[in-house]
């Protein structure tokens, strides 16, 4: 039997006439008679809030510093508060401050109960989560439940074999060679190049890690790691934080048959990094859902308590049957990559083909949800091209659906060209001066970009702890601001204002016109209609005339926009964009439709 996704797809392949099919997930897939996609939202669902929610990570040390010592901390991101609420931001998602001895800046947690000194302390971050509360926004935080440093004291008391904590991490005794030494038990290498097991001479074992060496994998068929990871979660929970993004969720768990070689990829890389194996062992085990849904049980048995609905997003490289998978575990939904994994520059059909695959692959009662980028990725700008920065922006905040913005694509940053002497990111540092650039992740870390001043207003100190990144004294929050024409700061307050009009949260989607140059759709919502063009492509002269009548009000304009003004009536005939430009009109309930 079809499941209802498989179904909906069979529509959208295969309709050439109206049809609206109701699914149990809440929305209705179709096709016009014209062949145009369609699709209807649930207009009476009531929405909770991380549903409502444009989402913001920061990355802590790069988005303010407070006391100079060129490393962002928890009081600085409290003195930009007001920021986010101009900006239009509801929730934000702190990547890690926990203690740690910073082999990946934060990531190697050797205390997840507590706040690393380069960040602050406890007091500090309670204050954060009270100063975000009264701003009226919501904060989530990193959990990172795959794995600890090994300088964490459940490690310490693995190695040494003390109680519970003996079986707390992946340990194996390896495979004993006819000349006496011992290699590892299998192929399986770390996603960040190398074998992805450690010798340990104190416990004569070797131990499993997925990234770095320093950051040893829990072993979560151990119901001792279950129940403290729990624990773990109702902390940072009494401490009133309202949901966890939970980091590199389908790696925390591998085959419970160590013997087990993985097998070739095909790929034409070198057999130390990790695209060299198909990883059929090391991710994506079945077994990884229960674990999610007893996390899920946590945030709803806290929902329960005072009705305030607590949210996870998983961390999720994957496809979309996988995150189904995930989804259906409880509350909260993976991320979608899709645009992160898209070929580099993407043509705009396949843009829009990355939108469609995420409304017709939906599951029962899940929510749609887009992601331009983060802390492990190159910027927008770097993938795509800086010109076509602004129009990914018009497109995630304007798709039904949840937006997730990093921290600085609001302005357009670019990236650092960071010189093999300033690399720091230990991904990068594994392949050497040859070939650090095609995996560092530094470039994209660089610090938010306040002003234009030597430091460009990040600390007060006379250094930033990685260089800043280019053109930052035009892309900067203060010059952007201040600009007599449209940035792109301006215009990324103007879609989270427009975003918040319920066209955009739960209006029909429509297909308009996709083609070499343009994705172009109408989102309408009763007597409302917003019909937006944008161009991924090359300048182009686009009739949509078929979709907005003859004329329409141009309500938001990109930057480089400058022959249309906002609040001009615009002949839909002939709108002329040039490359990396977007208009979004509205259209007025009685215009006349032509064809």
């Amino acid at each position: 039997m079809k499941s209802t996704h498989q179904i909906l797809l069979t529509v959208l392949v295969f309709s050439t006439f109206v049809v609206f099919v109701q699914s149990a997930n809440g929305y209705y897939v179709s096709r016009s008679a014209d062949d145009r996609v369609i699709v209807t939202p649930d207009a009476s669902q009531n929405l909770t809030w991380w549903q409502k929610a444009v989402f913001y990570q920061i990355y802590p040390r790069s988005f303010k510093d407070s006391d100079g010592d060129g490393v962002g901390d928890i009081r600085g991101i409290i003195s930009k508060l007001d920021y986010l609420v101009d900006l239009g931001i509801d929730c934000v998602w702190l990547s890690p401050v926990c203690r740690s001895p910073m082999k990946d800046f934060g990531y190697d947690c050797s205390d997840a109960g507590d706040i690393d000194p380069i960040f602050g302390d406890l007091g500090d971050f309670k204050d954060l989560v009270q100063a975000v509360h009264d701003k009226g926004l919501k904060l989530i935080v990193d959990f990172v439940p795959g794995y600890t440093s090994d300088q964490h004291v459940w490690f310490q008391k693995s190695v040494r074999r003390e109680g519970k904590y003996t079986d707390f991490y992946v340990w194996d005794d390896g495979r004993l060679l006819d000349n006496g030494t011992r290699t590892p038990p299998n192929n399986w290498l770390s996603i960040f190049g190398g074998s992805a097991w450690q010798w340990n001479d104190q416990r004569q074992q070797f131990y499993y890690h997925v990234f770095i060496k320093e950051a040893p994998e829990l072993n979560h068929r151990n119901s001792y790691v279950e129940w403290e990871l729990k624990s773990l979660l109702r902390f940072w929970l009494d401490l009133g934080v309202d949901g966890f993004r939970a980091d590199a969720i389908t790696a925390i768990l591998t085959a419970a048959n160590r013997s087990l070689n993985e097998p070739l990829s095909g790929k034409d890389v070198p057999p130390f990094q990790e695209d060299y194996l198909d990883h059929i062992y090391t991710l994506n085990q079945p077994e990884i859902a229960p674990i999610l849904k007893g996390w899920y049980d946590i945030l709803a048995e806290y929902t329960n308590k005072d009705g305030l609905e607590r949210y996870m997003v998983l961390e999720t490289y994957a496809t979309h049957e996988i995150r189904n998978a995930l989804y259906a575990q409880g509350a909260g939904n993976p991320f979608n990559f899709d645009f992160i994994d898209m070929n580099r520059p993407p043509t705009s059909r396949e843009i829009f083909q990355t939108v469609m695959a995420e409304y017709g692959n939906l599951t029962q009662g899940k929510w749609p949800n887009f992601v331009l980028g983060n802390h492990d990725n190159p910027r927008v700008s770097a993938r795509n091209g800086a010109r076509y920065v602004d129009v990914y922006n018009m497109l995630v905040l304007t798709l039904w659906g949840t937006p997730t913005t990093y921290y600085g694509e609001e302005l357009g940053m670019l990236q650092a060209n960071i010189t093999w002497e300033e690399t720091v990111d230990p991904w990068g540092l594994n392949f050497g001066p040859n070939r650090y650039t095609e995996f560092s992740r530094d470039p994209e870390r660089t610090p938010m970009q306040w002003t234009n001043d030597t430091t460009a207003g990040f600390t007060t100190g006379n250094s930033t702890w990685l260089p800043l990144a280019e053109n930052y004294t035009l892309l900067n929050v203060q010059t952007e601001s201040d600009s007599s024409r449209q940035s792109s700061l301006q215009l990324y307050k103007q879609l989270t204002t427009l975003r918040k009009n319920p066209v955009f949260l739960q209006g029909v989607f429509e297909e308009a016109t996709v083609d070499s140059n343009i994705v172009s759709y109408i989102r309408h919502l009763g007597a409302e209609k917003f019909l937006v063009v944008l161009n991924f492509g090359q300048q182009t002269t686009v009739d949509m005339t078929s979709f907005g009548g003859l004329m329409a009000q141009a309500v938001v304009t990109s930057p480089g926009v400058k022959e249309v003004k906002v609040g001009q009536q615009v002949d839909l005939s002939r709108v002329n964009l040039d490359a990396g430009n977007g208009i979004i009109f509205q259209v007025s309930p009685d215009a006349v439709i032509v064809g």
